[in-house]
């Protein structure tokens, strides 16, 4: 009752003093209020563009690489990719851990618990309270539980101020981490339709390679053809043969690469369901550039966390100084008993009260160099945030001409392949009548081959950059990407 009556007497006597630590300190622990949940803006196109000229995929003579063929779509894509990829787990994890560090913190503020049993034997001599050695024999048995609170005020304020920043850098890291997994996916996905449409053209090829030489060899059996021509012919074929194989290696590649995103068995061949390659608009093309860059800045995740980690530096270096240079205040109350025994007398357990209160500084030379460490790193977190600004202006510059320039080129890659078909079927049919050469046939044989791709990878570059665009604003998701499904 003594000790309890000497604690609240020094609570009385310093009222002002504790009101204001606890309220301060109980402000740190109360919850961050939940921040306003930015409204992502629509800035896709009314309608998609449409495409004179749409390439026809063919899956059917695909064969699996090592085990079965799997089909997939966009939206199975995305939706695989945002729950199995390793990178979206690993954030969710730096999430948690954020959160058992503010847990910490917060926990710092509360008195600990310090149970104790100590054991004390005695025998010989010891010295008595008048400074003469006497003989004795006894032990003691002395259990206790105190409760200790001992803090540096300000430091405890802004390390927990300092979790709670990096918790909710952690969490924008999180969304940073899926846009770009999606992004990642989106690609990819994209690349495999490619893969596929270089894999058609190289079979089409092929075949009319295997056309040509029928044609040859029937002439030269009829008399009316050449042998240098069904040798030409061999060699062509055997060329496009060898193309083939390595346009098949590369298509198997790229679902590879695809089935690492999604963290699905690399051996299973990843085949899109897509019939025709199409164009997909995904941003409108009339928005102006600075009008992209704002939404940059406002919604890339990346960008509000490396910003949050910089306030959270900041409360770290504030933490460091009241670490080195603060008070810390400290009140102990111990409650237990304690039992003797010295051979003659017994005595039972009796009760044993202790409490102390007080407040100190421990100075050291250490803590300049301690602040001044922590000043680098905040300068260093601004550089960062700095960094990352320009790079996230540069991939909006750098898309949005991307996606201007493929645009510009789909209409004249459609007439280049419309122009490169007229002309060799017309060629194809002269040289039956035996008006053209083998050479002007293989000629336009390559020109039409190179058309197709040349159309196919536009239209595929132009599609992955409308994603990367997307992305590079912070406004891509699920729904956006699988709108215009394929």
């Amino acid at each position: 009752m003594e000790a309890e009556t000497k604690m609240i007497e020094i609570f009385r006597r310093y009222p002002n003093k504790w009101l204001l630590i606890l309220i301060v300190l109980g402000g740190c622990t109360s919850p961050e209020q939940s921040q306003t949940v930015l409204e992502k803006p629509d800035i896709s196109p009314v309608r998609q563009i449409s495409s004179e000229q749409l390439l026809k995929l063919d899956a059917s003579q695909i064969k699996p690489m090592y085990r079965e063929i799997y089909a997939i779509n966009l939206p199975t894509v995305v939706r695989v990719a945002a729950a199995e990829n390793f990178d979206i787990l690993q954030a969710k994890e730096q999430v948690m851990v954020s959160k058992g560090l503010l847990e910490s913190a917060h926990g710092s503020i509360l008195p600990s618990l310090v149970p104790s049993v100590l054991f004390q034997d005695v025998q010989g001599s010891v010295r008595a309270t008048e400074g003469d050695l006497v003989g004795v024999g006894f032990n003691t048995l002395q259990t206790s539980i105190a409760a200790q609170w001992v803090l540096n005020p300000g430091k405890v304020k802004y390390e927990i101020i300092a979790a709670k920043k990096r918790l909710t850098a952690s969490e924008h890291q999180e969304q940073a981490v899926i846009s770009e997994t999606l992004r990642k996916a989106a690609v990819q996905y994209y690349e495999l339709i490619l893969a596929q449409a270089r894999l058609a053209a190289s079979q089409q090829a092929v075949s009319e390679a295997q056309e040509l030489l029928r044609i040859n060899q029937l002439h030269n059996k009829a008399g009316t053809g050449i042998p240098a021509d069904v040798s030409r012919a061999q060699a062509h074929l055997a060329k496009r043969e060898q193309e083939l194989s390595k346009t098949l290696n590369a298509f198997y590649n790229a679902s590879v690469s695809l089935s690492l995103t999604l963290h699905l068995n690399s051996s299973v061949t990843l085949v899109p369901q897509a019939t025709e390659l199409s164009l997909i608009d995904l941003v409108r093309n009339d928005i102006e550039l600075d009008k992209l860059l704002e939404l940059a800045v406002r919604y890339r995740p990346d960008l509000e966390s490396v910003r949050t980690m910089v306030e959270a530096i900041e409360a770290k270096t504030h933490a460091t100084w009241w670490g080195g240079f603060g008070p810390a205040l400290g009140v102990i109350y111990q409650f237990g008993g304690i039992k003797a025994d010295d051979g003659d007398k017994s005595f039972a357990f009796k009760d044993q009260q202790r409490f102390s209160a007080g407040t100190g500084w421990q100075w050291s030379l250490s803590s300049f160099g301690a602040v001044k460490t922590a000043k680098a790193f905040e300068r260093q977190a601004l550089i960062e945030a700095d960094r990352q600004l320009d790079e996230v202006r540069a991939q909006v510059v750098r898309f949005k001409q991307d996606s201007k320039m493929y645009r510009e080129l789909i209409s004249k890659s459609q007439k280049q392949l419309t122009a490169a078909e007229q002309a060799y079927k017309l060629i194809q049919a002269n040289f039956e009548a035996g008006t053209m050469t083998m050479l002007d046939v293989l000629q336009s044989q390559d020109a039409h081959a190179q058309a197709r791709l040349r159309y196919a990878e536009t239209v595929v570059r132009y599609n992955t950059s409308q994603v990367n665009l997307l992305a590079s604003l912070g406004l891509i998701d699920k729904d956006k990407l699988t709108a215009p499904v394929i």
